[in-house]
């Protein structure tokens, strides 16, 4: 499975976030996502009429948005109904509130004890001697790290995100020893897509997952499990919440460990006053 597969409904809402509705691209995302619980039963012909396009372009949106051709999108909806009933299970529960609330709790005293003073510090340091620090997200993390990519900035660390809908190789393959690449995959399904990308890297590797696959450690320098139970085959607070977590105390650790260097540079800084005169 390619890295770039594995965001189909991300391509598509994408595609309708950033599109005008006469485009034909949004036409497109937007049936697609309206049929998406029956893709697997639609034929290009019929997507092309309904839609008022050309085969071809359908064909043209497809490569757009990272396949080959119409088949090779629709093969990815399994996984999706998968997912789904994945959710409906989940949420479909008389005492969720109280579930949600206790699991919450349990996973912040397990969080706060794994993530020891010593390694926190270890991983901020890396962070800061690290020439490039590039993020390989899914479509569920990216949001939460890109909170963190915002906040380095005040740290003078510009943050790179690479999500699984579109795959930078030549921003990957350009990565040394002295750049640090983190893979942020909860349940470890991205880890193993980007497997090849990974092993193939010259920078230092770090994985955060709740997957225990012990093959991660052959071509990651260190992984971070956010639980010490396996967690990949369920739906669980670790990989919203806890990501959340971790990287607000990484973040405020990396905030107090280099706080004079952050505010010299804050110094260095021309601010130029609203009432200064035009010269």
């Amino acid at each position: 499975m390619r890295i770039n597969r594995l965001s189909l409904l991300n391509s598509l809402f994408s595609v309708i976030n950033e599109n005008n509705q006469g485009d034909s691209y949004f036409v497109l995302a937007h049936y697609f996502l309206s049929h998406y619980r029956d893709l697997d039963n639609l034929n290009i012909y019929e997507v092309a009429d309904e839609c008022f396009v050309s085969r071809a372009s359908v064909r043209r949106f497809c490569q757009y948005i990272g396949y080959d051709n119409f088949k090779d999108l629709k093969s990815d909806t399994y996984s999706f109904e998968e997912e789904f009933k994945d959710d409906v299970n989940y949420f479909h529960r008389l005492d969720f509130r109280e579930y949600l609330t206790a699991s919450i709790h349990s996973m912040l005293e397990e969080l706060n004890n794994r993530m020891d003073n010593e390694g926190v510090d270890r991983f901020v340091e890396r962070l800061h001697n690290s020439r490039n620090i590039v993020f390989i997200t899914s479509n569920t993390t990216t949001a939460r790290i890109r909170d963190f990519q915002h906040e380095m900035i005040i740290c003078n660390k510009v943050v790179r995100l690479v999500s699984d809908m579109y795959t930078d190789n030549e921003l990957l393959e350009s990565l040394d020893e002295k750049d640090s690449l983190i893979t942020v995959s909860s349940s470890g399904r991205l880890a193993y897509a980007a497997k090849d990308i990974i092993k193939n890297s010259k920078a230092y590797k770090f994985l955060v997952t709740v997957n225990r696959d012990t093959t991660f450690q052959e071509y990651y320098d260190r992984v971070f499990h956010l639980s010490a139970d396996d967690l990949s085959m369920e739906k669980s607070v670790y990989g919203k919440y806890g990501i959340d977590y971790m990287f607000d105390v990484v973040y405020s650790t990396y905030i107090q460990k280099y706080d004079s260097e952050i505010q010299r540079l804050k110094g260095k800084r021309k601010c130029f006053p609203f009432d200064e005169k035009e010269k």
